[in-house]
């Protein structure tokens, strides 16, 4: 870790361009601009083999053009760059990193609230999963600014997380007794209301995880799974949405306060912008993975054959009391009765659900 911080405290002077020198090579980086740009910051990206890097790659390429030559961003993919992930808030409160992508919920042990909006299996639909996230937007920024030193520009999803396992299942039933590899507690909330006993894998392990028997099943999107393989080591992919795997991008907030106010506005619209087809872009692959995924036609992914596993309506029904009995009350315990109040009348009020009479 403290080689890593070593190599990315020399990215915060956006005048020094030598260091991209350490960067690993094999990294297609935004080309500079033809014309210098007024401003050049650094920034770290989202996993290389899922869809969104691609997405950030392209955005940063054509960032020069698209604010008028105000700012050119450099970026690399975080697991290029040697970290896994839930190190990077505290990276970008502390000024290692200028500006970064991440799974929001990994920062939960951080502060509850940034779990908020993947409390798993809560929001079942895109359409629930944006009305949530806008309502909670507000809450989130002033948290990440006020706690953390970090300036939110944008939140999006990866696809709905589901089931992928090695061995046969046939039902939510039968993840009872399996080891399950999970990312955040709120997962962990639904795999002990499954009757499932978790096992917390970083992304980039799982493949082998799987491979030795360390986990039975693993919860990761849709299509990163099947972007990153899953399917040579698990041959059942069960459905059931378990949450999104929200992701945000944010910068830290004195590398914003020292940007000027004509490029702070250029960068807030273009990140909206990214965030927007971010979210498009998920409601694409999440149809497309599962069917790439098991047989099926095929646009965008990878081919596999894996079995693919109904989810009944009484599979959905215990779905419910598992969010019920688990999911919200054990997330509310850990949030604190206020935080759980502005939950309510925020993500709550946005999706028609309200907190249960005592």
């Amino acid at each position: 870790m403290s080689s890593d911080r070593s190599i990315f405290r020399l990215i915060r002077s956006a005048s020094t361009l030598a260091c991209a020198a350490i960067m690993p090579l094999t990294v297609t980086l935004a080309p500079l601009s033809a014309q210098a740009a007024e401003t050049k910051l650094k920034a770290l990206g989202y996993t290389s083999n899922l869809y969104l890097w691609p997405m950030e790659e392209a955005f940063y390429a054509e960032l020069p053009a698209a604010t008028g030559d105000l700012v050119e961003i450099e970026a690399v993919p975080h697991d290029l760059a040697g970290l896994k992930g839930p190190e990077v808030l505290s990276m970008l409160q502390d000024g290692t990193l200028q500006i970064a992508a991440q799974n929001i919920s990994y920062m939960a042990g951080e502060d509850p609230r940034f779990e908020a909006l993947d409390l798993a299996g809560v929001t079942l639909t895109a359409e629930d999963a944006r009305k949530a996230t806008e309502a909670y937007k507000p809450v989130l920024s002033a948290v990440m600014e006020e706690k953390f030193n970090t300036h939110l520009l944008g939140l999006a999803p990866m696809p709905s997380q589901i089931f992928w396992c090695r061995t046969e299942i046939g039902g939510l039933n039968d993840l009872s007794g399996k080891k399950i590899r999970v990312f955040n507690s709120t997962l962990s909330d639904f795999v002990a209301g499954a009757g499932g006993t978790t096992v917390t894998i970083p992304f980039v392990e799982v493949i082998p995880a799987l491979q030795r028997g360390v986990a039975d099943c693993a919860v990761t999107g849709t299509a990163s799974g099947n972007s990153a393989n899953w399917f040579e080591v698990t041959d059942f992919l069960y459905p059931m949405n378990v949450g999104w795997s929200m992701v945000f991008w944010a910068a830290n907030k004195e590398t914003w306060d020292g940007l000027s106010p004509e490029t702070q506005a250029a960068l807030s619209e273009q990140y909206a912008k990214l965030e927007g087809m971010a979210w498009e872009e998920q409601v694409k692959r999440d149809v497309d993975a599962i069917a790439c995924s098991t047989g099926g036609e095929c646009s965008y992914g990878k081919a596999a054959n894996m079995t693919l596993v109904a989810v009944s309506d009484a599979d959905m029904a215990k779905h419910a009391e598992i969010i019920k009995d688990y999911v919200l009350p054990n997330w509310s315990e850990r949030c604190g009765a206020d935080c759980t109040a502005e939950w309510y009348a925020t993500v709550g009020a946005a999706i028609g659900l309200a907190p249960e009479a005592n």
